[in-house]
């Protein structure tokens, strides 16, 4: 556990964390707590709900590299107190909404998400050592375990047990708001001090990051990011099938305290497994779990491919011994601030 101490030890590294988590749980419980207020509280179906998932996931997708360029542009503080502002309008709202508006607004919260870990990732890129990197993105990665072990769950217990709109409006859209105020406020450094600002002019061109290998990573992390959002759903709607939704809470902890394992030892292993194979462990555990009998005792399976650590960090194909400013420029553009 030294590099992980070592890690926290960096300054400012601990509550940057602390203060993430707190959005990221908000976050990742957004989808859940809009999917439960559909069907619980609006009395729509699931595709219904898929809907509105689907659209939110789409703005987030389309924002994630707008918010990496307003941060360059304008620093993450201005950044974060607006998207902030913007999720406090949206899920105010939400239970004022009819879906046919609602479809369009989830949209337009996806495309303002608070950018929380991709201001989380760049400050750790500027605050580590190249030796720590790799523990501090499997710490980074670790947290977004635990936001999918904590947020979801909650939600769907809170929903299934109070008013799923009071769960929208009270808990997640005030989380989210939140951590991003807090991120703000902390307002960590996003280059490191020996690291010179090369200016638009200095910027790598695209084709010189978005070669093969970039490709190759962004296609596993759209792939792995989408088996993970459908086995999260096909949770709870399988136990809704066989009215025990209440159990869906408890079986997606599981999945994420397994997944919390996998990543320490990942983060921990002296050297990096292979990004294939760990992805093709994923897949191929991931079929005992779709074959699970409904009810408390698919927990049990779930846990198997909650096991492998779920988001490995590839090295970056564009990152050099001589420069550091043409990965840091490639990450922030390319990847999304959704897990």
């Amino acid at each position: 556990m030294t590099s992980y101490r070592q890690v926290l030890a960096a300054p400012g590294m601990a509550p940057l964390l602390g203060v993430s988590l707190v959005a990221r749980v908000a976050i990742t419980a957004d989808v859940m707590a809009l999917t439960m207020y559909i069907v619980l509280g609006l009395h729509m179906s699931y595709a219904a709900a898929g809907g509105v998932a689907a659209a939110m996931t789409a703005g987030m997708a389309l924002g994630g590299p707008l918010a990496g360029r307003m941060v360059d542009r304008r620093g993450p503080r201005i950044v974060l107190l607006v998207t902030a502002a913007a999720q406090v309008v949206f899920w105010l709202g939400v239970p004022a909404l009819p879906y046919g508006i609602l479809l369009p607004a989830a949209g337009a919260a996806g495309l303002l998400m608070v950018p929380a870990q991709l201001v989380t990732r760049q400050a750790i890129t500027a605050t580590t050592t190249a030796g720590q990197r790799r523990a501090a993105f499997a710490l980074e990665s670790v947290q977004g375990e635990l936001s999918y072990m904590v947020g979801p769950p909650i939600a769907i217990l809170c929903a299934s047990q109070l008013s799923s709109g009071v769960v929208a409006w009270g808990g997640v859209g005030a989380a989210i708001a939140a951590g991003g105020v807090g991120i703000a406020l902390l307002n960590p450094p996003l280059r490191a001090d020996s690291e010179i600002d090369a200016g638009p002019a200095g910027r790598p061109r695209l084709r010189e990051w978005m070669g093969p290998r970039m490709i190759a990573v962004l296609v596993m992390a759209f792939g792995t990011t989408m088996l993970l959002s459908g086995t999260d759903l096909a949770i709870v709607a399988t136990l809704k099938a066989v009215g025990q939704v209440s159990w869906a809470a408890v079986v997606v902890a599981v999945y994420g305290a397994s997944s919390v394992v996998g990543g320490l030892v990942y983060g921990a292993l002296s050297r990096p497994l292979s990004t294939w194979l760990l992805l093709g462990l994923l897949g191929l555990a991931t079929i005992p779990a779709g074959l699970a009998p409904a009810g408390p005792g698919c927990a049990w399976p779930v846990s198997v491919p909650g096991c492998s650590p779920r988001r490995p960090c590839p090295r970056s194909p564009t990152r050099s011994a001589g420069s550091r400013r043409p990965a840091c420029a490639a990450s922030r553009r390319a990847f999304s601030p959704r897990h």
